[in-house]
């Protein structure tokens, strides 16, 4: 009767399975009765189904939803530590008899109620199926003892990222329809869940029971305030249940009262969670990094549809949790943008999301894309304290969870913040509508300046728009962001191309434009200088890439542009950058049955995101490290059919700090191979170089500025992104388009 608890475990998003010590009731207990939980003199008293008990070790166990104040504090314990009072076993057994086939349906943590059931019906001699459903992956819970213990499990997601693709009810008509006999269902999650599937099986006459959790006080029949109405009488769910007749109970009454404290528990709920501000840091450190759901590796690689599927609501506040809101935050230094990162967190542990992507903002008018395409690893997160005790926090998934959040908000309200500064009269033009320029953008029209992207192509976004896959970052997103910022004013000019339909020079003395921010990014694909190169089915990455993403020729031939076929052929990316990685998971979702990565150095060496590596082992793509190819070979006709490889050692480091790759003398053998995509890099495109002699460049052709303020050596005219870099990240393109925007506003103001 101690009520320790013996053990806590999360089973899902704010749901502990916990086994407590009870051995008066765990005697006793049978399947469809509960326990009243009351942790405190003023806590209140909470009903709990009695998922299991352990009759030896004197054990019940609970499942437990952080829904209250309540639950949430319960939760919050430890092995250990005394649950004040447990009263029970309570509520009428359930009615286990030998009915044939019997469906168990749970929703969410109901299935949890359900389980005990679904153990005792398969004892008693039924076929037992068990339906179990949950908004998505990671709240379908007990599956796998599910599977253990019924002729059949199912599992259904709403958003289709696990199981069957729909609501359990669906499942449920599917079944019947297969022509499976059923003679019994019982029902246990939300209201509105079991109410609809008792009017699924109500035209059959299918016996369907359900488990009512009421508004109770004491449990035991003296209150009356679990009263609910079941066949046209009033019962009380304490003592008459909490089992009852699905197609005789009135759910429409019972889901008003459910609603009568609503406000009540909203506010001990908050005043809850802002008591966890006290955790200390080493409780902080102890909660584990909330993973992201994703599809699954066997689905994914059949479509374009996004692999990550974001954080929950539950998940996003567990996470936050983690941040210790360090005095010196060297997560802000280590994004190039400077992002405000423990000010948003703060704000998601307060439920504030919107207010959270507000404080992204201010700094960041992409945060939807970089939580998606951020090398967080390598700036914020992998300097986050914690990293040197355990796993950062999860900044990026955080910042993709509130911007996703509040651009579903901005959808449904249509409201976008327009900047409120008066015009100061200034024209700026921005060359290319990528990171760098549309960073730049959006700084300078805050600012009050007007601003005129120009992009060369028919589609704004560049690189996003062209170079990341559908899967990594929907094309749908970057349109809502230029037009976000075209209603702030931005002026947006597609299908001009600078040095040639118009030039800089054109753009600073013939058509008024203040000062010129050069954002054209490198893109002018490398080639590694091998015989075999123009061989057909040897692309460059950027050609795949437009091909696949820009023009849709995953789709042809309803998209008219096609791309080589790449279905049950082998293909073969080189390189071991995330543009890499994009080729080569595009390449299995064309349908290649292998897929190559080659790359001269070793997997340490990867400059490609961790996630991207990750995810591309997980589709089946094969890494072939320390090798380098020498020579494409072909046949009479001009088509690819092999490489030759050269094996490779590490010898010194090299300027980078990369140990360089080294010939292993002899040691070279042939691939075969139908298609090869080169992924080595970029160069700056000569075409603004043509146009503008006077324009100092490197001898790689990249644009010469100013680190401080991102000027050129031309009067007015300014420059970032991998046009001045190379080949670079998003963010870095971003954070160079805020520090020209900065310096151009400068200029601006001291020249009225």
């Amino acid at each position: 009767m101690s009520n320790r608890i013996v053990s806590s475990e999360y089973i899902g998003p704010g749901v502990k399975r916990l086994v407590i010590e009870q051995p008066d009731i765990a005697l006793t207990r049978k399947p469809g009765q509960f326990v009243i939980v009351h942790l405190s003199e003023t806590g209140e008293r909470v009903p709990l189904t009695i998922v299991d008990s352990d009759v030896d070790q004197g054990t019940i166990t609970l499942i437990v939803q952080e829904i209250g104040k309540s639950t949430t504090e319960l939760n919050a314990m430890k092995p250990g530590e005394m649950v004040r009072d447990i009263v029970g076993p309570l509520g009428t057994p359930s009615e286990i008899e030998q009915y044939g086939t019997v469906v168990v349906i749970g929703g969410g943590v109901g299935t949890g109620v359900a389980y005990p059931n679904a153990v005792a019906m398969k004892q008693a001699g039924n076929k037992v199926i068990s339906i179990i459903g949950g908004r998505s992956k990671e709240y379908v819970i007990l599956e796998k003892e599910l599977t253990a213990i019924c002729d059949a499990c199912y599992a259904c997601t709403d958003d289709g990222s696990y199981g069957f693709h729909g609501f359990v009810t669906q499942r449920l008509q599917a079944l019947i329809d297969s022509g499976e006999p059923v003679d019994y269902v019982l029902a246990v999650g939300p209201l509105p869940m079991m109410r609809a599937v008792a009017e699924v099986t109500r035209p059959y006459g299918i016996k369907t029971v359900v488990s009512l959790n009421t508004i109770m006080v004491d449990g035991t029949g003296m209150c009356g305030g679990c009263r609910a109405t079941v066949g046209g009488k009033t019962v009380f769910a304490c003592v008459d249940g909490p089992e009852f007749d699905g197609h005789q109970v009135d759910f429409s009454t019972l889901m008003k009262r459910g609603r009568a404290y609503r406000e009540q528990e909203a506010e001990l709920l908050h005043a809850c969670r802002a008591e966890t501000a006290a955790l200390t840091p080493k409780e902080r450190m102890a909660i584990p990094r909330q993973q992201m759901p994703e599809q699954e590796p066997e689905i994914r690689v059949g479509n374009f549809e996004e692999v990550a599927l974001g954080f929950t609501e539950d998940q996003a506040r567990t996470e936050a949790e983690r941040c210790l809101q360090c005095n010196n935050p060297k997560c802000v230094a280590g994004c190039p943008v400077n992002v405000q990162i423990p000010q948003f967190i703060m704000k998601i542990r307060e439920g504030d999301f919107v207010g959270a992507a507000d404080v992204i903002e201010q700094d960041n008018v992409l945060g939807i894309v970089c939580g998606r395409v951020c090398p967080q690893s390598d700036q914020c997160e992998g300097v986050c304290i914690l990293t040197s005790r355990g796993e950062s926090v999860a900044i990026g998934a955080l910042e993709r969870f509130v911007t996703d959040y509040k651009r579903e908000k901005r959808v449904t309200t249509d409201k976008v913040e327009i900047p409120t500064i008066p015009p100061t009269g200034k024209k700026v033009a921005i060359i290319g509508s990528g990171p760098a320029g549309l960073s730049c953008a959006g700084d300078l029209v805050k600012m009050g300046h007007g601003v005129t992207v120009f992009e060369a192509l028919h589609e704004y976004g560049g690189v996003l728009a062209y170079g990341i896959p559908e899967f990594r970052l929907p094309k749908q997103i970057v349109r809502e962001e230029v037009e976000r910022l075209e209603q702030m004013g931005v002026e947006f000019r597609k299908n001009v191309v600078i040095g040639q339909t118009f030039t800089i020079d054109d753009l600073r003395h013939k058509m008024g434009y203040d000062a010129v921010f050069i954002g054209a990014g490198a893109g002018l694909p490398n080639f590694m200088n091998i015989p075999g190169e123009n061989l057909i089915g040897v692309y460059s990455s950027n050609e795949f890439l437009t091909r696949v993403n820009l023009m849709k020729a995953y789709q042809f031939p309803v998209y008219e542009t096609p791309v080589i076929d790449c279905r049950n052929k082998s293909v073969a990316v080189i390189g071991g950058g995330n543009t890499a990685m994009d080729s080569a998971r595009v390449a299995k979702r064309l349908g290649a049955k292998e897929v190559y990565v080659i790359y001269r150095r070793t997997a340490e060496e990867m400059p490609a995101r961790k996630e991207e590596i990750h995810h591309g082992e997980q589709e089946g793509l094969t890494f072939l490290f320390l090798n380098n190819p020498i020579e494409f070979l072909g046949d009479d006709e001009g088509w690819l059919h092999s490489v030759r490889l050269q094996r490779m050692e590490l010898g010194e480091p090299d300027s980078s700090g990369r140990r360089s790759p080294v010939p292993i003398e002899g040691d070279t053998y042939v691939l075969p191979i139908d298609v090869v995509i080169i992924a080595i890099g970029n160069g700056s495109n000569k075409i603004i170089t043509r146009s503008t002699p006077e324009l100092d460049f490197n001898r790689r052709g990249n644009i010469i500025v100013s680190e401080e303020t991102q000027q050129t050596n031309l009067d007015g005219v300014f420059a970032g992104g991998d046009i001045v870099t190379g080949g670079a990240t998003v963010i870095r393109a971003m954070g160079a388009g805020r520090q020209a925007a900065a310096a151009i506003n400068v200029m601006l103001q001291n020249h009225p």
